[in-house]
C-alpha cells in the first residue's frame, strides 16, 4: 500500500496551480440545511445547525496525511429535515452526500460517493459542542458525519492506491459498531441492503474486493490517462468494469455496485458515447447487464 497516494496528483497539478499546505483542513465541505416540511416562526435553529455541521467536518483532520489545498477532498451535503420537534430538540430527514475527486491533466472532477441515506436521525441542541469518540457514539449526528467522511477518505485513497482507504473503512466500522444500539445503524434499519451497515460491510469484505481494485484501475489507469491517450484510457476503463462483472452478477443486489453506479453512471454514458460505434455497442451491452437499474440511460450512449 502507497502511503502516499497523492503525489504523482501533486506533480500533475503543480503546472496549473499555486500550491500552499493547509495542516488545519483535508476535506472541503460545503453543507446545506432545507427545511420545507417545517412550520415553525423562528428558523435560526437551521442555520445554526448548518454552521455546526460545516465546523466540524472542516476544522478537523480526517487522514493520516498531510494535504496541501489542491489535494482536499470536496464534499456536499444537502440535509432535508423533514420533523424537527421543539421540546425534546429531535431531528428526522435525509441527507444527500456527494463527494468528487480531481482528474489528472484535466479540470474535471469525477464523483466518487453519491449516496441518499434516508435515516438521517438526531439530536441537536443549538450551540452545544459538537463531541465526537472514534470509539463510542457520544452524539448520533457527530457519529453519522464521522462515518461518511471515513468512507469518502476511503474511497479517495482507493482511487489512487489498490486497498489504500482500508485503515478508514474500519475507522467507519468502529463507530458502526459503536452505533449498534441506534436506529439506522444495524442490518435490517432503513432501506436494508442499501443502508449504512451494508455499505461499510461490503467495503470490508473480500467477496467484493474486486469492486474497490476496479475502482483503482477505473481511475488511476482509466480517467487519469485521458489526457494523455483516450483511446487507451477508454479501454483500461472498460477492462476494469469487466474485472467486476462476476461480482454484479453473484450480488446483484450488493449496496457497493450500487455506490459504485450511483457515482459512475452518468460519467459513463458520457466517455461511451466518444467511442466508435462497436465500442459502443460493447459498452451498451455489459452496462446493462451490470446496472440494470440505470439501463434506460445506457441506451443515450448511441444517441447523436
Amino acid at each position: 500500500m502507497h502511503t502516499r497516494p497523492f503525489a504523482s496528483l501533486i506533480i500533475c497539478l503543480l503546472t496549473c496551480f499555486t500550491v500552499s499546505t493547509s495542516n488545519a483542513q483535508d476535506i472541503e465541505a460545503k453543507v446545506s440545511v432545507i427545511y420545507p416540511k417545517i412550520q415553525i416562526s423562528n428558523t435560526q435553529i437551521f442555520k445554526s445547525l448548518e454552521s455546526s455541521i460545516s465546523q466540524f467536518i472542516n476544522q478537523r483532520l480526517w487522514c493520516n496525511d498531510k494535504l496541501t489545498n489542491v489535494e482536499h477532498f470536496k464534499v456536499n451535503l444537502l440535509i432535508d429535515i423533514t420533523q424537527y420537534e421543539l421540546n425534546s430538540n429531535n431531528f428526522s430527514g435525509t441527507i444527500q452526500i456527494q463527494a468528487t475527486r480531481p482528474v489528472f491533466g484535466s479540470t474535471y472532477s469525477t464523483v466518487i460517493f453519491n449516496q441518499l441515506d434516508m435515516d438521517f436521525n438526531f439530536t441537536y441542541q443549538e450551540f452545544q459542542a459538537m463531541e465526537f469518540q472514534q470509539s463510542a457514539n457520544v452524539y448520533n449526528l457527530t457519529g453519522m458525519l464521522a462515518f461518511y467522511m471515513n468512507v469518502i477518505v476511503g474511497l479517495n485513497y482507493d482511487s489512487y492506491a489498490s486497498e489504500g482507504g482500508t485503515p478508514y473503512y474500519v475507522k467507519a466500522r468502529e463507530i458502526l459498531n459503536a452505533s449498534q444500539s441506534i436506529d439506522g445503524w444495524r442490518a435490517n434499519d432503513g432501506q436494508s441492503l442499501k443502508n449504512r451497515y451494508y455499505l461499510i460491510d461490503n467495503l470490508t469484505n473480500d467477496r467484493y474486493l474486486q469492486v474497490r481494485k476496479s475502482f483503482y484501475q477505473y481511475h488511476l489507469n482509466g480517467l487519469d490517462q485521458m489526457h494523455k491517450d483516450v483511446v487507451k484510457g477508454r479501454d483500461e476503463l472498460y477492462k476494469s468494469l469487466e474485472n467486476f462483472q462476476e461480482v454484479t452478477r453473484l450480488f446483484p443486489n450488493s449496496m457497493l455496485v450500487k455506490v459504485f453506479f450511483n457515482a459512475k453512471y452518468r460519467e459513463l454514458i458520457e466517455i461511451f458515447k466518444g467511442a466508435p460505434a462497436a465500442d459502443q455497442t460493447k459498452a451498451i451491452e455489459l452496462l446493462s447487464k451490470m446496472d440494470p437499474a440505470n439501463k434506460s440511460f445506457y441506451d443515450q450512449i448511441k444517441t447523436p
